[in-house]
């Protein structure tokens, strides 16, 4: 038994004792105080960690818990009867510590041990907190806490994990209930529908979490004229929420971390539920269209991280507050004339918020059912204005501008609701709309709530002398939403492409890049196989990626045509369905066998041409097909990573991979611009090589040397080209990864989108097109067909070499002059003989 030190010194540990022990020891005992040591300390921690019954607030707030002081505590010493304990003995027991929490004048007791299977029923009096902690309870019987029942305010069960029933009527005549709180407890699946059955009216916080419960308990003998702080089933394994199964009156509802998959029509009916959470409900993906019919002043809800696919909005007129982020399974969003109230959304995408900036657009029928409603009000106005005048009848009270101390209770209104939002409220002070809900802390005291009122009460301006009238300037209130994340030129509400020009030049660019490509590989597949070389082969590659961008342009400029001025109703299904998908594939394929290729040439022309003389090292067909194939495994790997979950292709309207939420989405960017870059620099140092290898009269040709001076300009295009398109990206790329960036979105928006691609438009036309080569391979296609026959013969009949490829060579030989004549007689007759088979160099 616990007996009261008598004692003024603070800090007394208390001291447990096993039993049976000697009468004299216990004697002794009871004849002597409780010695001043460090042990309530102890005691205290062990409280505080469990008995913290109040969690943040759905908007992330902290409260500031019970501002007890424990400087002045006596504390309590309890035994437990039955057992023995020595030092050495491995005997389970129970102990109780007991204190006074001096600023409250409460006394609070903490039992914990596995041989307490039941509440102690002899602990000091009057009780005012009681806590339970790992015990070896298997239930609370009904009778466990009525001894207690006059003065206790808060009891805890914390680590129970034998608890597995709680009986009938267990919390009935606990006159001054306050708070139950039930933590880990995972053999607590079921509550009977009585167990809360003689409830007191006092309850305001009611916590079962991370405990196994299956269902919903029933809360029918809550007291209907009660409101409740907090009910708070976190982290139970809640499968469902039937039909009218919730029938409460609380600030806030706490459904989180559960196993949810479906709520069923009404779940909610008759509830008067300020606050309802019920994020990270990963099963949850569907809702009955009537689940939330008939919840009551319901002014925020938080649906994160769950799997829904639409949210109904029938019974959520009232929320001012819509949490909605991490479920990017979200499809639509009701429209802001059925969400009236809404006055801040966080949401999962930004083309969402784009539905309450263009309310017409987004659903247009319920945007011409408000114009009638605008127009039948106007029409009833402009009849009668007297009947207008009196569309908002104040009390006396309110029309003598008599309210006592400036505030008044209830007032009603005649206009039909939602008609707000037709009224031009420039001129008016009065608040026409319900003040905002109490911001609750729940980390307060309880007596110091007024928890009796639900929302604010209205204030008067005491300078204002009449109501403003609904009748007189009829406008279009567009609704006012804090919404996030807010759309930009990645993510836009109206177009893809959002300029123009930029529409304009996206076209030009697709038409280049398709016709182009599509004339080089028709050209090339046409020739025949012994024909068959390494600059073709490798030409073929590139002309393949090139035209991949090309197609992945032209998605994005169909998509923009399809969906111009309202993007935002198209945006989930094109940028999570298999459209964006493939766009992306295509361009990061495209994009890396591009540059791979690009490379493969530029290493391959430098050797041709700096190594001459190396006329059995040169890259041999065979090689060359090792190499693509390479370069085919590398694209693909790149291309596919976004599809498995490093970035993804689905954050922006563009279909890049520009997402970064962990360490992998980084490193795969970083990735990405280094190798573009590393790319650029090999091709850039590569054709400086060649430029200086042709030598002083190639590069210093005149006119009597006619096309030779155009070598330089040549390779100069090809470097400007390749760091027009990479450069920019590569280098505000790496910026902003670092965390600095330099460009806003939509410049960002601009490179990606016309300079990004360009070298697909270029390609073909600077290694194939504008070539001599490719237009004597495009007139042999087209002799076969029966046209230009005549000019096929002047190709083959053609005796001098041209003057590029002439001096291309002398130039390469002259810097290797201590060749044998010999040697240097192969090498222009091996040369040649390659000539006449058509090898591009330049």
């Amino acid at each position: 038994k616990g007996l009261k030190s008598k004692g003024t010194s603070s800090n007394m540990k208390c001291m447990s004792i096993s039993f049976p022990v000697d009468f004299i020891l216990l004697l002794l005992l009871l004849l002597n105080r409780c010695r001043p040591t460090e042990g309530g300390t102890n005691c205290y921690e062990s409280h505080q960690n469990g008995f913290n019954t109040n969690p943040n607030s759905l908007s992330g707030a902290q409260g500031s818990g019970h501002n007890t002081n424990y400087n002045d505590t006596t504390m309590i010493e309890t035994q437990t009867p039955g057992t023995t304990t020595t030092p050495s003995s491995n005997v389970a027991t129970w102990t109780c510590c007991c204190w006074e929490v001096s600023n409250q004048n409460e006394l609070e007791c903490r039992c914990e041990g596995d041989a307490l299977t039941r509440v102690p029923q002899t602990l000091q009096q009057p009780l005012q907190r009681l806590t339970i902690a790992s015990a070896g309870m298997p239930r609370l019987r009904s009778v466990g806490l009525k001894i207690y029942g006059a003065t206790l305010l808060d009891v805890a069960f914390i680590n129970c994990l034998d608890l597995e029933e709680i009986q009938d009527s267990a919390f009935s005549n606990l006159t001054v209930l306050r708070t139950i709180y039930i933590s880990q407890a995972p053999k607590l699946k079921y509550l009977s529908k009585n167990v809360f059955e003689g409830i007191s009216e006092t309850i305001e916080i009611i916590r079962i979490i991370n405990s196994g419960l299956t269902s919903v308990p029933d809360l029918r003998y809550l007291h209907p004229h009660n409101i409740v702080q907090m009910i708070d089933l976190d982290n139970n394994q809640i499968s469902r929420i039937g039909s009218q199964s919730i029938k409460v009156k609380t600030a806030q509802l706490v459904l989180a971390n559960n196993e949810i998959t479906f709520i069923d029509d009404s779940a909610f009916s008759g509830s008067k539920i300020a606050k309802l959470s019920l994020r990270d409900n990963r099963k949850l993906s569907e809702l009955h269209p009537n689940a939330f019919y008939g919840l009551i002043d319901i002014t925020e809800l938080d649906l994160s991280s769950t799997s829904l696919v639409n949210l109904p909005s029938a019974g959520l007129e009232t929320v001012e507050v819509l949490y909605i982020t991490n479920t990017h399974t979200l499809k639509t969003i009701p429209s802001i004339y059925n969400l009236q109230s809404l006055q801040r959304a966080h949401l999962t995408h930004s083309f969402h918020c784009c539905a309450f900036q263009f309310p017409s657009r987004h659903d247009p029928q319920r945007h011409a059912q408000r114009m009638q409603e605008l127009e039948k009000w106007r029409e009833q106005c402009y009849s009668d204005r007297e009947l207008a005048k009196q569309l908002i009848k104040p009390n006396t009270a309110i029309s003598q501008n008599k309210v006592p101390d400036g505030q008044f209770g209830r007032w009603e209104r005649s206009v039909p609701n939602g008609f707000d939002d037709f009224v031009d409220h420039q001129n008016t002070d009065f608040p026409l709309n319900d003040g905002t809900p109490n911001s609750y802390n729940y980390m307060t005291d309880a007596t110091m709530i007024n928890i009796g009122v639900f929302h604010e009460q209205i204030t008067l301006n005491p300078e204002d002398d009449q109501l403003a009238e609904y009748c007189g300037n009829f406008t279009f209130r567009k609704p006012n939403v804090e919404c996030y994340p807010m759309p930009n030129a990645l993510n836009p509400c109206e177009d893809v492409m959002g300029y123009q020009w930029l529409r304009i030049a996206v076209w030009i660019v697709v038409a280049l890049a398709v016709v182009g490509n599509v004339a080089v590989l028709t050209v090339i597949l046409s020739i025949k196989s012994e024909n068959a070389s390494v600059p073709r082969f490798l030409m073929c590659h590139l002309a393949f990626a090139d035209l991949c961008l090309g197609l992945y342009l032209l998605l994005i400029a169909s998509i923009d045509a399809h969906s111009m001025g309202e993007y935002f109703n198209y945006a989930f299904d094109w940028q999570y369905g298999l459209g964006c998908k493939v766009a992306g594939f295509l361009t990061v394929f495209a994009s890396h066998l591009s540059v791979f290729t690009l490379t493969v040439i530029t290493i391959e022309r430098w050797f041709t041409i700096t190594r001459a003389m190396y006329l059995n090292k040169r890259l041999k067909l065979h090689q060359a097909a090792v190499i693509m194939l390479s370069g085919w495994i590398y694209s693909i790997f790149m291309s596919s990573l976004p599809l498995f979950g490093i970035s993804n292709y689905s954050s922006t309207s563009i279909c890049l991979p520009m997402e970064k939420r962990d360490i992998f989405d980084s490193l795969y960017l970083v990735l990405i611009l280094g190798c573009n870059f590393m790319a650029f620099t090999i091709i850039a140092i590569c054709y400086a090589q060649i430029y200086i290898s042709l030598g002083h009269e190639t590069r210093h040709a005149r006119d009597n040397i006619p096309g030779e001076i155009s070598i330089a300009k040549k390779m100069t295009l090809l470097v400007f080209t390749n760091f027009t398109c990479w450069a920019p990206i590569a280098f505000f790329g790496l910026t902003a990864l670092a965390g600095y960036p330099l460009i806003n979105v939509t410049k960002s928006k601009i490179l990606l989108v016309f300079f990004y691609p360009l070298n697909s438009c270029a390609d073909p036309y600077l290694y194939a097109i504008l070539t001599s080569q490719y237009r004597q391979d495009l007139i042999t296609l087209l002799s076969k067909l029966g046209f230009c026959r005549q000019r096929l013969l002047k190709y083959k009949h053609r005796d001098s070499l041209p003057a590029t490829t002439h001096y291309t060579i002398r130039g390469s030989i002259d810097r290797h002059h201590s060749l044998s004549q010999k040697g240097q007689s192969d090498l222009i007759s091996e040369t040649q003989k390659m000539i006449k088979n058509d090898e591009a160099y330049v």
